[in-house]
């Protein structure tokens, strides 16, 4: 049974929330700045109104033009400072939330960012971040005119309380219908994404198997078909959301003009405005439709916003908490005697695999400078215990020891610094890595070695060419690895892509070499029986794990001729612990 995803507490707009702007120090400020730009464009106009005023009279004044332009450059700065201020909260607040999913995929649980990697969480966290970045310039500036809409009518109810009254309740009524139908048109954009997901998986699978889509017709028509289905249901939905919008709009401007009609034509004949209030009036009106027009369009995006807030908080909640906190005084020992795991239980988690599964108990003690291979069938746990080792997957039950010191929470950062791995779905990064412990030198004597140097050339920028095979791939995933200079190596089926001159090479060279380099290797292997290179062997089958079986005589017959194994003798086993700890 998978995991449900909770439900947030709702807050009175999830946006306003995550763009930092129900801060109630921001929200005043906004206020403030906001009331004062409304007014200075207020002013701005009752200055124009005055002097067309005196034009009709026969009079010109100087006053009218001098406080048009002073209330212009008051309301210029203003609004700018309104403007700004709202985007670079509402920026601000987001990349906050980028940090926050930074931190979560750095520190979260393995387990669970696999899962969510799997379900997609973290490109539609994007998706819906980038919906909202996009909206807001608009949103901000729709504000704005909120505000001066705002106090254009409050001016308006002191020219005709009757007129004002009248837009009030007809601004509730079309409002009211307004908001419904922009949240139906939610509900469509809403329908249409899902659908376009479906249509855009069904074009990846038609390119990433497009052999074997060309060599089955069936199978062809079968993923065209569905796809061609999922394209005429977004165009429904596109086309249904258009025609509201179109409607909407409509209605927008109808509703403005025809309010300005109600004043121009029929309040003077009822003599509820005289014939000098008219100008001054119209002006308003005019002046009023303008913000208004913008606050109104804005909806639609505020209402699509809105929803991208509420998914996106949903997906928060349920990122994994952060398993430790990270520190820059833990240092990983780079000796070590014995890595001991005791009782160990892992079970994975509903949702993490399509059917339960567990491993253990696993009792197991691997030496330094060892080599210890782990065989078995598919399925039987190999590559589970591979990422429970170096506690990617923390156990349920048991304990990991380094030379008989438990690894508890506030060390595992360290003990997880000890290993370097290439798994099955490894990934080759675009850079190499730059840190204190990266042995360029020998990361190019590891490429000349296993034959890929004139693949992999040097850049001088840390570029790497991933253009390559995927044996190749997996070959040059070892060289980094080596030249990271971690005391412990991981390798998950290593040899499952490579020619036969690397799958021998791997037994008779390859494990010496590493070994030779001071390296602990853990590896996973389906090539026949490799126990005669393997210090101990471990048999996995059904989860469990068989008595491991010891060759006490491996070391000495297949270390290459004038290579010294390097191993950490018992007087290292102090200069671990320390290393362990948080030292200053």
């Amino acid at each position: 049974m998978s995991r449900p995803i909770p439900r947030p507490s709702k807050p009175a707009s999830a946006l306003l929330v995550l763009t930092g702007l129900a801060d109630r120090e921001v929200l005043t400020r906004l206020i403030v700045t906001g009331c004062i730009s409304a007014t200075a464009n207020l002013i701005s106009l009752v200055s124009l109104s005055a002097e067309l005023s005196g034009w009709l009279r026969g009079e010109v004044m100087d006053t009218p033009f001098l406080v048009f332009c002073a209330s212009l450059i008051v309301g210029y700065m203003f609004s700018k400072r309104f403007v700004g201020l709202l985007l670079t909260t509402a920026f601000s607040a987001l990349a906050d939330t980028r940090r926050r999913f930074l931190r979560h995929v750095t520190l979260g649980s393995h387990g669970e960012i696999l899962d969510l990697e799997a379900k997609q969480s973290f490109d539609m966290a994007n998706y819906h971040l980038e919906r909202i970045a996009a909206l807001m310039p608009n949103l901000s500036i729709a504000a704005n005119m909120a505000l001066v809409a705002l106090v254009a009518y409050a001016y308006l109810w002191t020219l005709s309380t009757l007129g004002a009254t009248l837009l009030l309740g007809a601004a509730v009524l079309v409002g009211g219908w307004y908001v419904r139908e922009a949240q139906r048109t939610r509900a469509m954009l809403g329908d249409a994404k899902t659908s376009e997901l479906r249509m855009l998986q069904g074009f990846s699978e038609l390119v990433g198997g497009n052999a074997e889509v060309k060599l089955g017709k069936s199978r062809r028509d079968e993923l065209v078909a569905a796809v061609e289905a999922d394209i005429a249901s977004w165009e429904a939905l596109k086309r249904r959301h258009g025609r509201s919008l179109g409607e909407l709009f409509s209605w927008i401007a109808t509703i403005i003009v025809g309010f300005s009609a109600v004043f121009v034509f029929i309040f003077p004949r009822m003599g509820a405005m005289s014939i000098a209030e008219l100008p001054t009036v119209t002006s308003v009106i005019l002046f009023l439709a303008r913000p208004l027009s913008k606050f109104l369009n804005a909806v639609p995006d505020y209402v699509a916003a809105e929803d991208a807030a509420n998914q996106l908080t949903a997906l928060l909640a349920i990122m994994p908490a952060a398993e430790y906190e990270p520190s820059r005084l833990a240092r990983a020992p780079r000796h070590f005697d014995t890595i001991e795991l005791r009782g160990v239980n892992f079970a994975y988690r509903a949702g993490m695999r399509p059917e339960p599964f567990m491993i253990g108990p696993i009792d197991l003690t691997i030496r330094s400078g060892s080599v210890v291979g782990i065989v078995g069938s598919n399925g039987s746990g190999k590559s589970t215990l591979l990422r429970v080792i170096p506690l990617l997957f923390r156990p349920d039950d048991g304990q990991i020891l380094i030379d008989g010191q438990p690894v508890e929470t506030d060390r595992i950062e360290a003990y997880r610094d000890l290993f370097c791995a290439v798994f099955q779905d490894h990934h080759i990064f675009t850079r190499l890595p730059r840190g204190n412990g990266f042995d360029d030198d020998l990361f190019r004597e590891m490429l000349a070695y296993l034959k890929i140097d004139h693949l992999v050339p040097e850049t001088g920028d840390g570029l790497l060419n991933r253009d390559l095979s995927k044996g190749q791939r997996r070959r040059l995933a070892l060289a980094v690895a080596v030249a990271e200079g971690r005391p412990i190596i991981i390798l998950d089926e290593w040899t499952s892509d490579q020619d036969a001159e690397f799958r021998t090479r791997f037994a008779n060279e390859i494990i010496g070499k590493l070994q030779s380099l001071g390296r602990t290797v853990i590896f996973v292997s389906h090539d026949g029986d490799l126990s005669a290179i393997c210090d101990q062997t471990i048999r996995m089958v059904g989860g469990r794990m068989s008595a491991p079986e010891h060759n006490q005589n491996r070391q000495a017959a297949s270390a290459p001729a004038g290579i010294d194994i390097i191993q950490a003798g018992p007087g290292l086993r102090a200069d671990a612990l320390a290393c362990l700890q948080e030292t200053e």
